[in-house]
Parts: structure tokens; sequence; C-alpha cells
């Protein structure tokens, strides 16, 4: 069952994201022609307005698709699960824990595809013609043996970017918990869902500011060096990661099974 959901819901969200996505790709070739083309150095005014224009629809695109998609995951998400289309979701014989997690492994994989084509697109756009692939082996590789001189293995570059991937997973998993709260407000039920996520994000803030005072008052009193971002850092966006998944899993599995309300 949870096959058939995650590909339902890749069916509901691939027709606007997939396109989204190759806008990216389409202005990331138009810009790569633009700079590789010397048209900055033209005399020709229109010519260098026209490829400014370029570079800055290029750049805009990127904070287009960043922000849709997460408008349209956010919206998505609502209208299905609590809006016109949860009346038929929730009579269905289907467990409400497939439904979370069909949800948000979906939601997660788009937001994690869009980012890494983010970061190919930028990489392409200031490589040579041909050279992409060597340069983002290269880039890579850089970055393991930049890491590893300040004492980073290949191991915790890899759980560094399996933090990423929970750290994703928690922020898609507090935006299905607030909008789960939410709907418990007769009216305003998206307004209720935006002031618990700033409500939560702001304890968040402060819950981090106690804990990396604490860190520091235990190196102090144990004459610890302060361990380098780099030798820590994943394990600490990793474990807050797997605990906000799972407080705001619960959240979210809890309000759709036991106070759910669709009027």
């Amino acid at each position: 069952m949870l096959g058939r959901l995650m590909k339902y819901e890749w069916k509901a969200t691939w027709k606007l994201l997939l396109p989204m996505n190759m806008l990216i790709i389409v202005m990331t070739f138009l810009a790569c022609i633009t700079v590789r083309a010397d048209i900055f150095d033209s005399d020709n005014d229109m010519m260098v307005f026209g490829a400014m224009m370029i570079l800055l629809t290029y750049i805009g695109s990127m904070f287009v698709v960043c922000i849709g998609t997460a408008i349209f995951l956010i919206y998505r998400f609502y209208t299905s699960v609590y809006g016109d289309q949860g009346y038929l979701l929730h009579t269905l014989p289907v467990d409400k824990h497939h439904i979370i997690v069909a949800k948000v492994l979906v939601s997660t994989g788009w937001i994690l595809a869009g980012m890494a084509l983010m970061y190919a697109s930028v990489i392409f756009l200031f490589t040579e013609r041909g050279e992409f692939l060597a340069d983002f082996i290269d880039t890579f590789g850089g970055m393991i043996e930049y890491w590893g001189g300040a004492g980073m293995s290949g191991f915790v570059f890899l759980m560094t970017l399996v933090s990423v991937v929970f750290s994703v997973f928690a922020r898609v998993l507090k935006v299905t918990a607030c909008i789960s709260i939410g709907q418990l407000s007769p009216n305003h039920k998206l307004l209720t869902a935006f002031a618990f996520y700033y409500g939560i994000y702001f304890a968040q803030k402060i819950l981090s500011v106690f804990y990396f005072a604490l860190i520091e008052m235990v190196n102090n009193l144990m004459d610890i060096d302060r361990f380098s971002y780099f030798d820590n850092s994943w394990e600490e966006t990793l474990i807050s990661g797997i605990l906000y998944s799972v407080v705001f899993y619960l959240i979210t599995w809890y309000m759709m099974e036991k106070k759910l309300n669709l009027d």
C-alpha cells in the first residue's frame, strides 16, 4: 500500500515540479552560453543588456523554483490530507503511518533533487566546456581532501550527507506537524499553522543557544578545546534531525489519527 501511495503522490506532483526543475536546466544552459560567449566584452549595449537579463533570470529562477517547490508541497499536503481531498483519503483502508511516510518521502525526494540540481547548475556554470564531470568529481575530491586535513575522513563526509537528509526530513515533518495542529482551529487553519511553525522555530533557536552554551561550559570546566566544526557538526545535525523527525512525526500521526477535523 505504501508503494501505491507514493506512486499516486508522485503522479500528483511531477506535472508541476518536474517542469520547474527543467527551468533550472534551461536557464543554466542559457547562462553558460552567455558567460562563455564573452558578450559582456561587446560594445553593443543591447547585447550586454540582454546578457545581463539572462543572468538575472537565471538567478531568479533559482529562487522561484526553491520557493515555489516549498509552497506547492505545503499546499499539496494541506489540500490532500485536510482539505476537500482529505474526505476521500481518510475513507480509504490505509494506515495513517503509510500516508505520512508516503508524503514525506516524496516531498523530501523533490527537495533533495532540487538541491542537487542547483548545486550541479552552479558548478556547470563556472566550469569549462566539456570538463563538467571532471570538475564535479574534483570538487568532491577537494572537499574530502581539505576536510581530511582537519580530521574529516570519507566516513565523516558520508555521514555529513546522511545528516543533511535527516535535516530535510525534520523540516518537512515540522511543516506537516504544524499543519496538522492548525487544522484543529475552527477558523484560520493555515494562519494557526504558520503561528505554530514560527513558535516552534523560535523554540528550536532557544534550545540551540542553551545547548551550545552547555557544551561550551563543559569544555571550559574539563579544559577541552572546542571541537572544530567539521569534526562534530554532522553528529549534532544527525542527532537533532532524528530527534526532531521523531517528535514531529508523532505529532503529525497523533493529530491525524486522534484529532482529525475536516470541518
